[in-house]
């Protein structure tokens, strides 16, 4: 796929860069990446303080810090990915605030996916994940600390705008690569604010109708982007929670979803809204599953 060319990898020096490498290792076909830049970022130029003995004993101690770090890095990068034709890679340490040298780096790169880290306990790195999701202009996968895979469930949340058909058609692209891989695109359906006061008396014949409708939608939906319904499970599910982060997570926790690709906003302004963040409280709740946004 053309759209991921250009990939950054957010490195912090601990255990999560080697799953984020693996993660890597795994997309790269899929995604038909040709450039990595691996970025760790620094407050400042003085040792990190939980680097490890065997760090300190590679490297003479005058030899400055960020070039201990970055010649770390690209030690650990040759060892997980090895020489790896057709993938051009370069490391790079910065020094500033994490948060906002990552986005800039996005920018300057001209980035289109950014890869990164999902740890269920932050360890005060500044790269706050539901910041990224809110503020990044390019695609995003977050990888979760406790990811051992493999990839055999997708789940893509849909809301038949052009954002979903940008996120099913990368689910496809996994499908197409990997072995065994079911898809499953799921569709909240919401009923009237009214209908929440009348339960639990509520007229299940008229979210029969509602259904009916959400499949018609469907079927226009994949028919126009032409995508190969034999390859996807339609799932359509009723919004008792009245959040749909909720039904997203519980869905992929009750069908052992291994992964979750959406798109970042809906097709309209208020939806564009809803479903943006929808997605930031997805990112922001659920450590479990590599989530990836599609923009």
């Amino acid at each position: 796929m053309k759209d991921f060319a250009r990939t950054l990898i957010a490195l912090d020096l601990s255990p999560m860069d080697r799953k984020i490498m693996d993660m890597l290792q795994l997309v790269k076909p899929i995604l038909d990446i040709r450039k990595a830049y691996f970025l760790h970022i620094m407050p400042d130029f003085t040792l990190p303080k939980d680097v490890d003995v065997e760090f300190q004993k590679l490297f003479a101690p005058e030899y400055p810090t960020d070039e201990k770090v970055k010649d770390k890095i690209a030690l650990d990068v040759a060892e997980a990915l090895g020489n790896w034709p057709g993938l051009e890679t370069s490391v790079e340490v910065r020094e500033g605030k994490p948060y906002q040298k990552l986005l800039h780096w996005t920018e300057v790169k001209e980035i289109d996916l950014l890869l990164l880290g999902h740890k269920q306990e932050s360890e005060g790195s500044g790269i706050a994940a539901k910041r990224v999701a809110r503020n990044s202009k390019c695609n995003v996968l977050f990888v979760p600390d406790q990811f051992e895979g493999p990839i055999q469930k997708i789940l893509v949340p849909i809301d038949f705008s052009d954002n979903s058909a940008r996120a099913l058609k990368t689910a496809l692209a996994f499908q197409k690569q990997l072995d065994n891989v079911e898809i499953h695109c799921l569709y909240i359906i919401d009923l009237p604010p009214t209908d929440y006061y009348m339960r639990p008396t509520v007229n299940s014949g008229f979210f029969k109708v509602l259904q009916e409708s959400a499949t018609k939608a469907y079927e226009e939906f994949v028919e126009r982007h032409q995508f190969d319904t034999a390859n996807l499970k339609a799932n359509f599910v009723e919004n008792v929670y009245n959040n749909i982060t909720t039904h997203i997570s519980t869905f992929a926790e009750n069908h052992q979803i291994d992964m979750i690709i959406m798109g970042a906003k809906g097709h309209s302004a208020i939806e564009s809204f809803v479903f943006g963040s929808v997605t930031e409280r997805l990112v922001n709740r659920n450590k479990i599953n590599p989530i990836m946004i599609v923009r």
